[in-house]
């Protein structure tokens, strides 16, 4: 018999509570083997299953994307619309808003996520999936903000200070660094230019940040949450 593919449904066991686990899965996969695979052939069915999982896992966590997903395009806004002398508007908030607006809100939400998981799922697995998961999006979502923002937010921030000095020193350092005997400084670099090759590198870093969170905040995470899941009252099967 014909079998999705392994990492799809090692996942799907992960995202089930451990109530509906073996009923979902197992209609799941008859509705692959018996509907999806003569319809579709193995190819397109196996897509069809990995959108299942997919949404499985939105419908579970969507709700935790979004308040990632705000708390860092109110970053990126705030960052590029900034006072001529460099100083952010937000700098006048409270500090606790101000550390609810930064990376440390950020790193709750994803250990928020992995203990939901984990205690959703009685499962260590589930909440580090879910941490993961959270990342990933947002960090897609991310990719294709910048990528469209990119030229609108370019047109204001060249006629900024603080910005064009920004442009100025990295472009025309007298100390130009070398990264594996490449200079990534070029006096010649457009302003727009520039501002593409930051948001590359400010992608490439958030990747690696979110992905080291999810992690350790997954890690914590998850375990409050299989702890707490102890007193999780079971749902009683029907006879």
């Amino acid at each position: 018999m014909p079998n999705p593919p392994a990492a799809a449904e090692a996942l799907l066991l992960v995202l089930l509570p451990v109530d509906v686990r073996e009923s979902v899965s197992g209609d799941l996969l008859e509705e692959y083997r018996e509907s999806r695979i003569p319809a579709l052939g193995e190819l397109r069915a196996n897509i069809w299953y990995c959108r299942q999982v997919g949404g499985i896992w939105l419908r579970a966590y969507w709700w935790l994307v979004v308040p990632v997903v705000l708390l860092l395009l109110v970053h990126d806004v705030f960052n590029t619309f900034r006072a001529p002398s460099g100083a952010s508007y937000l700098d006048g908030l409270p500090k606790l808003a101000l550390a609810a607006m930064s990376p440390l809100g950020v790193l709750g939400l994803l250990g928020l996520a992995s203990a939901y998981g984990s205690w959703r799922t009685q499962r260590w697995e589930g909440g580090l999936a879910a941490a993961l998961g959270v990342s990933v999006v947002a960090w897609l979502f991310m990719a294709v903000w910048w990528n469209a923002t990119l030229y609108p937010f370019a047109q204001v921030q060249q006629s900024n200070p603080y910005w064009v000095h920004a442009w100025h020193w990295s472009t025309h350092r007298a100390a130009p660094p070398f990264v594996l005997g490449f200079n990534p400084d070029t006096p010649e670099e457009t302003f727009l230019r520039w501002v593409f090759w930051d948001n590359v590198g400010a992608l490439f870093f958030l990747g690696i940040a979110m992905l080291v969170g999810s992690c350790v905040c997954g890690g914590i995470g998850s375990t409050l949450g299989v702890i707490t899941s102890r007193w999780r009252p079971i749902a009683r099967q029907k006879p």
